[in-house]
């Protein structure tokens, strides 16, 4: 029987020197965060000043469909300061959005050499992985994400789906009630009811019933 997959992201558009914000959105998706205040970007010098403007049309061609462009952008970001940390994850993201995933992969493992700390980064890069079937890596990544954030609970979605992803159906149900958990503490009911829906699904497959 064919799977399907649910994977929740992390992915955004990141703009200016801002940190990545975890979205619940159940597909690869550009979604921006909010502009660095003009204090912060004022601040910004030289190389990284270049970087950031280069980063931030990345950004606006991306909004508007221009992806190739947009693509253009970041690399010319990078080029300039290469341990921009944005422009790695919006490469990602970008490359994502157009079903690169091997590519964008590289640009996430990129970043996480910039800043191993971010466990969003490991987010995407787990569903990069996934979305290639190579859930074992993907349970790695999302596994680092859980040991940075422990009460983030997409990640023990995501983790639950590349689970299930690879038949282990015990792990998959273990890591979406987890997710379940931590969904109800923030009062996310949206997301509560997507994991039921997931459960449910896992539940109702013959291999599990036979179990």
């Amino acid at each position: 029987m064919k799977k399907h997959y649910f994977f929740l992201t992390g992915l955004q558009v990141a703009v200016g020197v801002a940190s990545l914000i975890l979205s619940a959105q159940p597909s690869l998706s550009l979604e921006l965060i909010t502009l660095v205040s003009k204090s912060t970007q004022s601040s910004l010098t030289g190389e990284l000043q270049d970087a950031e403007t280069y980063n931030n049309q990345g950004v606006e061609l991306a909004e508007h469909g221009q992806f190739a462009q947009a693509i253009a952008a970041f690399n010319r970001a990078i080029e300039i300061y290469p341990t921009y940390e944005n422009a790695h994850n919006n490469l990602g993201l970008v490359l994502g959005s157009q079903n690169k995933f091997s590519e964008a992969a590289a640009a996430f493992n990129r970043a996480l050499e910039i800043n191993p700390q971010n466990f969003e980064t490991y987010n995407n890069l787990g569903i990069a992985l996934g979305s290639q079937g190579k859930f074992s890596e993907a349970v790695t990544a999302f596994n680092q994400a859980i040991q940075i954030n422990p009460d983030e609970p997409t990640s023990y979605q995501n983790l639950g789906v590349a689970f299930w992803s690879q038949g282990k159906l015990p792990e998959a149900i273990t890591s979406l009630q987890a997710a379940k958990k931590l969904f109800l503490v923030q009062n996310n009911s949206e997301a509560v009811t997507h994991i039921d829906q997931i459960l449910q699904q896992i539940k109702s497959l013959p291999e599990q019933s036979s179990q």
